[in-house]
């Protein structure tokens, strides 16, 4: 596949993020035709989300923002590696690294975005009082993706010691 395509692709999933990201923290609700497109937040209904004071709406929104933050700078380095792999600069210590950041940070977001439901919940007790009940759970998704962010972490370490074997090959000769 065309490493530009993928770079695309990658911005393309970006700018989702991040409109996904506006439309669940705010009471705008995208439409096509006659049609409206509930966004909301995970754990967060729809009647729920317009009952939001802006207190709530804010740390709602601050709180979701951490792993939307963290996400989006892994993909940052996701986009570096890719421009590495087009130089053809495929074990340098600069593509292990750009690799590993973003593995930590997918881990990092996707670890965040576990915890941040049951804090948004504690954050809104503080605020109104009103205990809902407090919830965590983790789906199959994350699960998957904490596995594959390991899987990331053992191919970096390949990656270092392939960019050992080159250069020590390259002493040989």
């Amino acid at each position: 596949m065309n490493i530009t395509l993928i770079r695309c692709l990658l911005w393309l999933c970006v700018a989702v993020q991040a409109a996904f990201f506006f439309f669940a923290w705010t009471t705008f609700a995208p439409a096509i035709g006659s049609m409206t497109i509930d966004v909301t937040a995970n754990g967060v209904s729809t009647a729920t989300k317009l009952g939001l004071t802006t207190a709530q709406r804010a740390l709602g929104a601050a709180l979701a923002a951490l792993p939307v933050l963290v996400l989006g700078y892994g993909l940052w380095r996701l986009d570096r590696l890719l421009l590495n792999f087009r130089r053809q600069d495929l074990f340098t210590p600069q593509s292990v690294a750009h690799l590993r950041a973003f593995a930590g940070a997918t881990l990092a977001a996707t670890l965040l975005s576990i915890v941040e439901p049951p804090l948004r919940t504690l954050g809104w007790w503080l605020i109104t009082g009103v205990k809902s009940p407090l919830q965590i759970g983790l789906t199959g998704e994350q699960a998957m993706l904490i596995l594959v962010c390991g899987l990331f972490y053992l191919v970096t370490r390949m990656m270092q010691e392939g960019g050992r074997l080159a250069q020590e090959n390259e002493g040989f000769i």
